[in-house]
């Protein structure tokens, strides 16, 4: 007798934890997959395209988004199923998934934005040092929460912290004077007496460890409930990503602060404010004005 979808979700997910996934990217693929499970109690070897098709009609009143996730978990498992030889053939391959349309990041609205910043100067050192960094460098939560102090450097005028992203791809995030953070960093380090291991740490216990994804959130939670304010933590990334972009900083630049591999993940901050669109149509009139291009006339001028 096989194993049960159940117990072979279980293994599925085992080995993305010993993959290096993050606890946020299991714990979705365990609400995405059990949600399947409790649809199909069949066996897994007689899972056919239909059975597929019917289960996906029962999502149709989701989300765009939550419907594409759940194919895209479901479609994850079954080509891991098919490579184990537990099913002869993934037969979501021949489904089409449903269009996710374009995604685009929400940046905190200024004004809420400052509400937050105020309670979190109010909070504990370790949880201001936390929603401080992530606003201003736009790290993910998980990458904040893997720093080590050995990947940090404080050399004068070069400081940076040393970021495994997705994909366990490395990168640098420099820290400069300007940056709250920086300075609030040097200080909780200093006063938890903090020479090796996780950054951000219980408060309590003999071992070193990271602090976890729930106990952030929680912060999180009571944060946002204090302030009245409903907004997400990776919000805190799109956001830092947005101002740069509306102050002027290059894309790519942002683009390798992020972490992104690919620069139409980054382009997509472009499409969530005019002012950006503005300030350079701004400049390149005052190019022309100084007569910094080669154009006889303005586009618009020549429309006429």
């Amino acid at each position: 007798m096989s194993p049960s979808v159940k117990a072979l979700i279980e293994d599925f997910l085992s080995d993305l934890s010993n993959a290096g996934r993050s606890w946020h990217t299991i714990r979705n693929y365990r609400s995405d997959l059990n949600r399947f499970a409790g649809y199909y109690d069949g066996e897994i070897e007689d899972l056919k395209s239909d059975h597929l098709r019917q289960y996906l009609q029962t999502l149709a009143e989701k989300a765009s988004s939550t419907r594409g996730r759940n194919f895209a978990s479901l479609n994850k498992f079954l080509d891991w199923c098919s490579r184990f030889d537990i099913i002869t053939a993934n037969p979501l391959a021949c489904l089409n998934g449903p269009k996710w349309g374009e995604w685009v990041p929400r940046a905190i609205p200024t004004e809420q934005l400052h509400i937050l910043m105020q309670e979190i100067k109010r909070l504990p050192p370790r949880e201001r040092l936390l929603f401080t960094m992530l606003l201003e460098t736009g790290m993910r939560i998980s990458e904040a929460l893997g720093i080590q102090i050995e990947n940090i450097d404080f050399t004068q005028g070069q400081e940076f912290v040393i970021i495994r992203g997705k994909g366990d791809r490395i990168r640098l995030v420099p820290l400069l004077p300007e940056m709250d953070c920086l300075g609030l960093l040097k200080d909780y380090i200093k006063d938890r007496n903090i020479v090796a291991g996780p950054l951000f740490r219980p408060h309590s216990g003999k071992k070193a460890r990271p602090m976890s994804y729930r106990t952030a959130l929680f912060h999180w939670e009571k944060l946002r409930e204090k302030v009245g304010l409903k907004y997400e933590i990776h919000q805190l990334r799109h956001s830092c990503a947005t101002s740069l972009l509306n102050d002027g900083v290059g894309i790519e630049i942002i683009r390798q602060l992020l972490g992104h591999q690919d620069i139409q993940t980054t382009s997509r901050y472009a499409k969530l404010d005019i002012r950006a669109l503005r300030k350079e149509l701004i400049a390149y009139v005052e190019r022309r004005e100084r007569g910094l291009v080669r154009e006889e006339g303005a586009v618009w001028e020549i429309c006429y």
